[in-house]
């Protein structure tokens, strides 16, 4: 099998798994430990490992950033200092650590252009996504308006509507 099909098939794969992990309910457990082992095996293995275990895992890398910045991102609605500052920190905590992995599973070059992109992707994504969401609940409860209610992305999280101010509320 060339690399090429070796890429695709780490792709397909990591883009099958982070589809259905969406779909289990409270899936933050799961995700801990299988990430986990995922970062043991690339630690102990590193370069050893078939190209598309390695494209797995890093995949898995970056949608761990993705989450870590997800959760800072949603603690307030809009994006504003608070929640971009919160996102670094939940990534500076949490969303690191796995990166390490990659240092061992490429060659330096493209380890550190990976590092390097860890964080900006990860912040870019969950903005995105959480600016989708909020956009999504302002049309949704627009002319109704809504109370407390949880966050699609991160369900521990909660938004509110009032439509007669027009004003989208949200905490942690």
């Amino acid at each position: 099998m060339t690399s090429s099909r070796h890429n695709l098939l780490g792709m397909i794969a990591a883009l099958v798994s982070l589809l259905a992990l969406e779909f289990v309910p409270d899936a933050g457990l799961v995700i801990i430990i299988i990430g986990g082992l995922l970062f043991v095996i690339a630690l102990i293995r590193g370069t050893r490992l078939p190209m598309a275990i390695r494209v797995f895992i890093t995949a898995c890398i970056f949608y761990w950033a993705y989450i870590t910045c997800l959760v800072g991102r949603t603690m307030r609605p809009g994006l504003s200092r608070y929640t971009v500052g919160m996102a670094l920190t939940v990534f500076a905590i949490y969303g690191w650590c796995p990166g390490i992995a990659l240092v061992r599973l490429w060659r330096p070059r493209i380890a550190v252009g990976l590092l390097c992109a860890l964080l900006p992707v990860g912040l870019t994504l969950a903005a995105a996504v959480a600016g989708t969401e909020e956009y999504l609940f302002v049309c949704k409860y627009r002319a109704t308006g809504v109370g407390t209610t949880p966050r699609w992305t991160v369900s521990n999280h909660w938004l509110t509507y009032d439509r007669d101010a027009h004003r989208l509320d949200g905490s942690d």
